[in-house]
């Protein structure tokens, strides 16, 4: 599995995408962030992660998820 995520090239890959998660394919962000940091995460964690997310993919980037949790998580210890 690769810790990049970004949106469906076509209609085509956003149909197969849909139906993989409809047939239990897929986790959940908040599932994914709590494997890569061993412990769970909040709703606000979850929510920053999404709009960082969306925000990639708006502007057609890459976007390392695992990367993104790790430095979100750690800049959240250090502001604790």
């Amino acid at each position: 599995m690769s810790d990049f995520v970004r949106k469906p090239s076509d209609d085509d890959e956003r149909r197969r995408v849909e139906q993989a998660i409809a047939q239990g394919a897929g986790i959940t962000i908040a599932d994914f962030a709590e494997r890569v940091i061993g412990e769970p995460v909040d709703a606000e964690f979850v929510e920053i992660l999404k709009s960082r997310l969306e925000r990639a993919g708006a502007n057609e980037e890459p976007f390392d998820l695992k990367e993104e949790i790790e430095k979100l998580w750690s800049w959240r210890q250090e502001m604790a």
